[in-house]
C-alpha cells in the first residue's frame, strides 16, 4: 500500500476513536504490536513505554509533561520494582491527533530519583505536581518535536522514529539495568531460581550460587560453552551448566551490587530465601509485606532518614510473631531493635531473620505486671522477665523510642466473664492488665486486646520521648465502644498515616480499613481536638486519596438523635417482613404507647448499615426503637440517611452523625419519609390474626401510603380484602402525614408517588392471580415488601416495578448530597 494511502487510513481509523483505549487500538493495530499491560500501563513493549491519551493537546508544555509524569511512574516501577521485564528505551506519547518520542536515558536521573525528590507512592494517573513542575525545565522535555499526525510527512517522520525504536535489537546491554536491593532481592532470586535453580543445585542451597552470581567478580560466564563459574567463598571456583541465552538476558537486565553496604545487609538476609514459606503462612492480619515497607518509609519521614544510624532510638515490637513489620528493616538496624512475641516457635524463626536484634519471649499483656503497677492486691509480683538490656534501656532519659505494632484485636463478649459452658471468644481477653483496667474503671474498654496492648504501652513510655507506629483496624478513632479509651488511655498527638482495605490481609472477613497510624507520645492531646487526615493507598501500594477522620462525643451519633419512647406493652416480635420470631432468649416484644413500627438501627456506623430496616412490630432483638407519631420523622430521617449512602471499604468505620442544625428543612424530611416508604428495607406488613404467646393479634401497616377514601375506588378484586375496607378502619398514619405535608414534598417525592399508584391499583386489580396466602396478604393495606415481592412472584407488572424503582433511586440521588451539608455524615 502506498504511503499517502497507509496515512488515510490511518487518520480515518483515528477519527472513529472516542476513547483513549480507540486510540491505543488504532496504534498497536498500525505498529503489528501485541499488547501486554501488565502493572496497568497502557502499553508496554520491552522498547517502547506507550503513554495514550484521547485529545491532550501535547503542543501545550503543560499538558505534555503532565502526561509523561504518568509514564515516569511505571518507568520507575521497572526500575525498582520486582518484574523481569526490560526497562525500555523509549517512551511514546500520542493521541488522536499528535505523538512524541522521548529517548528514555534523557529522563533517567527523574524516575530513578534516588534522592525521593517526588511522591512516588501516589497512582500514575494523579503524579506528584512537583514531578510535572520538574520536567517543564527539562530541555528533552521542552524541545520535543509534537508530531502532527494528521499531517502525511510529520506522521511518516515519527512513524520512522517509532518503529525503528520498536525494532531495536537494544534488549541486551540496555543503558539502564534494573537494580537489586534489600527491598526487592527476594523477588529477584526467585525468578533467578526460575530459571537456573535446577541447574546449580547439587547439595547445596541455589541461594549460595545466587549470592555469588550477583557480586562483581564471584561469577564468570564461558562465552561459547553454556557455562558459568561460580565462587562461593570457599577459595574454588565451581562450574556449571547454564544456558547462554537465559543467562544473558537476565544480566541484560539487572545490575551486580557493588555497594558493600547493600552486599552485607544481602548476606545477613540470606537465609529468608530459604524460608520464604513458613514466613509468608496465612493467619489473621498477618501484615502485607508492601505495607509494612511503606510503614517503615513512614517511620523514615517522621524521624529522618537512617533514623538508627545516631544510635539515639530503640525500637520494640511487643507484638513481632513472625517479624513483618520489621522485615524491611536495614540490618545495621537490628542491633538497636527488640521484638518480643506470645510463642517461642516465633521466637526461633526470628531469630534466624534479625541477626544483631534482641529477640525473646514475652507475655505482654501477664508478664511483669506486678512490676510496673501497684497490684499486691491481685497477687500480681514476680521477677522480672524483661531482659535487663531492655530495662536499663527504658530508664535511660537520653534514648528515643518506636513501638512498632500490629497489636491482636481479639475481643471478649463479656468483658472477661464467660457464660456457663462457653468457650468461643470470651475468656481471651482475661489477662492481668485486663484486671488492672477493671481496678481503674475501664472495665467496658477492657475488652479488647488491642486496648489492653494500649494500656501498657502508655505505661511504658510514659514520660519518655517516643512515637508510637500501629497497624490496627481505626474504629479507635471514632468508634462508641472507644469512647473511654480515647477519653481515659489514648490521647496523643496524631503525625501521619495511611490507610488501606482489609482484603490485603489473608483470613479477614468483610472489608474495612486498616490504618499505619504515626502518634506522638510525648505530647498529650485530646482525639477530639484534632482532624487525622490519612493517605489512601490501593492494593498496588498507590496512594489515590485522602481520607479524614475526625472524633465525635457519642452524644453526637445519630443514634443519639432519635428519642426513644419507653416500651409499655407486649406485641409479637418479628425476626423478618412477615414472620414472627420464635426465639426464646433475650426477646423484645414490648411497645411503646401509639405505636406504628420498629426501626431496626443496630449500631451507628457504616458495617452496621445493613442493620436498618423498618418493622411491623418490635425487632426481635436488640438494636430497634419504637416509631410514635412523636418521633415518626425523625425515625424515617435516621432510616433514609442510614441507607442512602453506599458502604465502601474506607467508610466501613464512618460514624453517622445528628444533624449540625434545626429544623431540617421540610422537603428533605418529606423526601425522607417518602423515599423510606417504597425502601426494601422497609419490611412493614399488614397481617390479620397474628398468634403470640396465647394473644391473637391484628398487626396493621401504619406505613401505608394512600388514603382510604382513594383507596375505595381503585378496583378491589378480592372480596376478602375488600371486607377489610371498612368505614371505622382509620387511615394509616403514613397516609395521612403524606396529605397534611403534600406540599413540602419535592418533585422526586411527588414523582415517586405518581409511579407507586398505579402499581398499587393493578396489585389489588389482580389479586387473584397472586400468591396472598404466602405473603400472608389478607387486608386492604398491605405492606410495600407484600405488594412487591407477590407481584415479582407471579412476573407481574415488570414494567410498573421498574419505575417505582427508577424513581426511587432518582429520589436518593436528590437526597444523598444533602446528607454531608446537614451534618449525617463526618
Amino acid at each position: 500500500m502506498a504511503k499517502k494511502a497507509v496515512h488515510a487510513t490511518f487518520v480515518r481509523a483515528l477519527d472513529k476513536a472516542h476513547t483513549e483505549e480507540d486510540v491505543k487500538n488504532v496504534v498497536a493495530k498500525q505498529f503489528d504490536i501485541t499488547y501486554d499491560t501488565a502493572d496497568r500501563n497502557d502499553l508496554y513493549t520491552p522498547r517502547v513505554l506507550f503513554e495514550f491519551k484521547f485529545d491532550k493537546n501535547f503542543a501545550s508544555l503543560r499538558q505534555r509533561a503532565a502526561v509523561l509524569a504518568q509514564a515516569l511512574y511505571y518507568m520507575r516501577r521497572l526500575k525498582f520494582g520486582y518484574t523481569d521485564r526490560p526497562i525500555p528505551g523509549h517512551i511514546c506519547l500520542a493521541d488522536r491527533n499528535e505523538g512524541l518520542l522521548f529517548d528514555a536515558a534523557a529522563l533517567r536521573d527523574v524516575y530513578a530519583d534516588e534522592a525521593h525528590a517526588y511522591d512516588w507512592d501516589l497512582a500514575p494517573s494523579s503524579p506528584d505536581p512537583r514531578l510535572t513542575a520538574a520536567l517543564l525545565l527539562l530541555p528533552a522535555v521542552r524541545d520535543a518535536h509534537v508530531y502532527d499526525l494528521r499531517q502525511e510527512t510529520e506522521y511518516e517522520a515519527w512513524a520512522a522514529r517509532l518503529a525503528g525504536a520498536l525494532a531495536s535489537q537494544a534488549a541486551l546491554g540496555l543503558a539502564d539495568k534494573k537494580v537489586i536491593t534489600e527491598r526487592n532481592f527476594e523477588e529477584v532470586y526467585h525468578y533467578w531460581n526460575n530459571q537456573f535453580g535446577e541447574s546449580v543445585r547439587n547439595g547445596k542451597k541455589s541461594s549460595r550460587y545466587f549470592m555469588a552470581d550477583i557480586q562483581e567478580g564471584r561469577s564468570l560466564a564461558q562465552p561459547g560453552q553454556g557455562r558459568v563459574l561460580f565462587n562461593l567463598g570457599t577459595g574454588a571456583w565451581v562450574d556449571k551448566k547454564i544456558l547462554p541465552r537465559a543467562y544473558d538476558y537476565f544480566w541484560s537486565l539487572y545490575e551486580k551490587v557493588t555497594n558493600p553496604d547493600t552486599m552485607r545487609a544481602l548476606v545477613a538476609k540470606i537465609d529468608r530465601l530459604s524460608d520464604e514459606e513458613s514466613r509468608r503462612r496465612e493467619g489473621e492480619f498477618y501484615t502485607p509485606l508492601s505495607f509494612a515497607a511503606k510503614a517503615l518509609d513512614y517511620l523514615e519521614r517522621t524521624l529522618g532518614p537512617r533514623w538508627w544510624a545516631t544510635g539515639q532510638y530503640r525500637l520494640w515490637d511487643m507484638a513481632a510473631g513472625t517479624g513483618n513489620l520489621e522485615y524491611g528493616l536495614p540490618t545495621d538496624a537490628l542491633p538497636f531493635c527488640y521484638l518480643s512475641t506470645l510463642d517461642q516457635v516465633d521466637v526461633d524463626h526470628c531469630q534466624g531473620l534479625f541477626p544483631g536484634a534482641t529477640i525473646f519471649q514475652y507475655d505482654y499483656l501477664n508478664d511483669d505486671i506486678g512490676n510496673l503497677f501497684n497490684t499486691e492486691s491481685l497477687g500480681y509480683l514476680d521477677a522480672w522477665k524483661l531482659p535487663k538490656t531492655l530495662r536499663d534501656d527504658l530508664a535511660n532519659p537520653a534514648l528515643k523510642w518506636i513501638v512498632l505494632i500490629n497489636p491482636p484485636f481479639a475481643t471478649s463478649q463479656t468483658a472477661g466473664t464467660a457464660a456457663p459452658g462457653k468457650k468461643s471468644k470470651d475468656l481471651v481477653s482475661a489477662t492481668r492488665v485486663q484486671k488492672v483496667m477493671h481496678r481503674e474503671g475501664l472495665g467496658e474498654t477492657s475488652r479488647e486486646l488491642f486496648a489492653q496492648f494500649l494500656f501498657r504501652i502508655r505505661r511504658d513510655f510514659q514520660g519518655k520521648t517516643a512515637h508510637l507506629g500501629m497497624f490496627s483496624k481505626t474504629k479507635y478513632l471514632n468508634a462508641t465502644n472507644d469512647h473511654f479509651l480515647r477519653e481515659r488511655v489514648f490521647r496523643y498527638e496524631f503525625e501521619r498515616g495511611f490507610v488501606f482495605s482489609s482484603a490485603n490481609f489473608a483470613g479477614t472477613k468483610g472489608k474495612f480499613p486498616v490504618g499505619f497510624l504515626l502518634w506522638n507520645l510525648g505530647r498529650e492531646r485530646a482525639l477530639d481536638d484534632q482532624i487525622v487526615e490519612l493517605n489512601v493507598f490501593n492494593e498496588q501500594v498507590e496512594k489515590v486519596g485522602t481520607k479524614l477522620f475526625s472524633t465525635q462525643h457519642r452524644d453526637q451519633f445519630l443514634s443519639k438523635w432519635v428519642p426513644r419512647p419507653r416500651t409499655k406493652r407486649v406485641f409479637p416480635p418479628f425476626s423478618a417482613a412477615i414472620t414472627v420470631s420464635t426465639r426464646t432468649t433475650d426477646v423484645r416484644d414490648q411497645v411503646a404507647p401509639g405505636f406504628l413500627a420498629s426501626l431496626m438501627c443496630a449500631g451507628n456506623d457504616f458495617q452496621h448499615q445493613n442493620n436498618t430496616a423498618l418493622l411491623s412490630g418490635p425487632y426481635a432483638s436488640a438494636g430497634a426503637l419504637s416509631v410514635v407519631p412523636a418521633n415518626f420523622e425523625r425515625a424515617l430521617v435516621v432510616h433514609a440517611v442510614r441507607r442512602l449512602p453506599k458502604a465502601t471499604w474506607l467508610n466501613d468505620r464512618d460514624q453517622f452523625l445528628a444533624p449540625a442544625a434545626e429544623p431540617l428543612p421540610a422537603d428533605f424530611v418529606a423526601g425522607c419519609v417518602a423515599w423510606s416508604l417504597f425502601s426494601n428495607s422497609n419490611q412493614t406488613a399488614a397481617l390479620a390474626a397474628v398468634p403470640y404467646q396465647g394473644t391473637t393479634y391484628s398487626v396493621p401497616n401504619h406505613l401505608y401510603p394512600w388514603a382510604k377514601a382513594e383507596v375505595r375506588t381503585w378496583p378491589l378484586k378480592d372480596l376478602d380484602v375488600q371486607r377489610t375496607l371498612t368505614a371505622a378502619d382509620p387511615d394509616r398514619h403514613a397516609a395521612a402525614w403524606l396529605l397534611v405535608h403534600a406540599a413540602a414534598l419535592p418533585p422526586a417525592a411527588q414523582a415517586l408517588l405518581a409511579a407507586a399508584r398505579p402499581l398499587y391499583q393493578f396489585f389489588y386489580a389482580h389479586l387473584p392471580a397472586l400468591r396472598t396466602g404466602h405473603f400472608r396478604i389478607g387486608t386492604w393495606d398491605a405492606g410495600w415488601f407484600q405488594v412487591r415481592n407477590a407481584l415479582a412472584d407471579q412476573n407481574l407488572a415488570p414494567d410498573l416495578l421498574a419505575d417505582v424503582k427508577r424513581h426511587h433511586a432518582a429520589l436518593g440521588q436528590w437526597l444523598l448530597p444533602q446528607l454531608a451539608p446537614l451534618g449525617f455524615l463526618p
